[in-house]
């Protein structure tokens, strides 16, 4: 084994199902080129390479029942230190030059470097939508609420409805997920972010523009992060309107709260 430990280097493990049968786990070589069983001839990649490449180096199976990438992993970025752990050398004459060492294909091996894979970051957060309803004609089909548990749903129905005789049973909640609404997760460059550059973002998503001086440091900052934009427009010599980007917009509402109406749900 090479005994290596740096704590950045990930090797590509390959689970395609035509491979399934074979003796040995297969790995991708350096580069994105080829493949191979030994890990001596597998590449290091960097968990910012993993990330940047997103479903390209790391995903799951595609399903026809869900006509998604949602089946079982195929492939995914493991750390070399964790996979030479549970590497043997090979059979002799079962790999050129008898190069090792290998994985064996077992269940017990894929689930090991499954549960032990490189975990990519969000992309989107998900405000999660629920139909409650009270089990009465009177009241309609009832309404979409967004809230993160059923308990919470039905108790924001409890609350907008002026009966007293409804009743927590007598509200019926049924999950909606074609009605959540996905929200961006907050990226590197925004959690850098100090609390005046946030709330300039937010006060921009909202009122559209935000008017200030041009030497502002908070916009300049923003501007200089691709957030912002100068439209040139300003009433005064030294001052302008400032408006929203493309990656600007996404910064902003990042940075709002998946459920405004509970405060732990606000990361």
């Amino acid at each position: 084994m090479s005994g290596r430990t740096n704590t950045d280097q990930y090797v590509i493990v390959d689970l395609r199902a035509a491979w399934a049968r074979r003796k040995f786990l297969t790995f991708w070589r350096p580069n994105f080129a080829g493949y191979a069983y030994p890990l001596s001839w597998a590449g290091d990649y960097t968990s910012a390479t993993v990330i940047e490449k997103d479903e390209y180096l790391t995903r799951r199976r595609y399903s026809v029942a869900t006509g998604k990438y949602t089946g079982k992993w195929e492939r995914f970025a493991v750390l070399r230190s964790v996979v030479e752990a549970i590497a043997i050398a090979p059979p002799p004459g079962q790999i050129d030059g008898n190069a090792g060492p290998v994985v064996l294909n077992n269940k017990q091996n894929r689930d090991h470097l499954i549960a032990n894979r490189l975990r990519l970051p969000p992309t989107e957060r998900i405000r999660k939508a629920w139909r409650a309803q009270i089990m009465d004609p009177d009241y309609g089909l009832g309404e979409i609420i967004y809230a993160p548990t059923a308990s919470k749903a039905r108790y924001q129905k409890f609350l907008r409805t002026d009966c007293d005789s409804i009743t927590f049973a007598s509200i019926r909640v049924k999950r909606m997920p074609d009605d959540d609404i996905i929200l961006p997760a907050v990226d590197a460059v925004t959690a850098a972010l100090d609390e005046e550059a946030k709330s300039v973002l937010n006060h921009t998503l909202i009122n559209k523009r935000f008017y200030t001086a041009t030497d502002d440091k908070a916009i300049c900052s923003l501007v200089q992060a691709g957030l912002l934009e100068n439209t040139g427009r300003g009433w005064n010599t030294g001052e302008s309107y400032f408006v929203l980007t493309d990656a600007g917009h996404t910064a902003a509402v990042s940075l709002k709260p998946i459920y405004p109406d509970y405060p732990e749900y606000r990361a």
